[in-house]
């Protein structure tokens, strides 16, 4: 999809600022990215599921937004589980 797809991609950017616009010019217009998996044009953006960002074709940015990722939260919480875990362990050992 070439045309700027609505997604918080740095399209917009390449458009108004001529020094960014400068770094992407080998790139066909309507993209602002080289994807990271395939190399074929693609959009940059923000990871959906971890603080950082890439560059992605369409295929590969839905082919991710699908996959059910680990997010910080869900690595917070198996953190506190399993300390509490040790913990609760710990103290039986010690009680007995």
């Amino acid at each position: 999809m070439a045309a700027e797809s609505g997604n918080h991609c740095y399209c917009q950017e390449r458009a108004t600022n001529l020094a960014f616009a400068e770094t992407l010019k080998d790139l066909p217009p309507g993209y602002c990215g080289i994807c990271d998996v395939c190399g074929q044009p693609g959009h940059m953006r923000a990871h959906p599921q971890l603080p950082t960002t890439g560059s992605w074709c369409d295929e590969h940015w839905q082919a991710m937004l699908a996959s059910p990722g680990i997010t910080l939260d869900v690595l917070f919480k198996w953190a506190f589980i399993a300390v509490t875990v040790i913990v609760v362990i710990t103290a039986m050992i010690r009680w007995l």
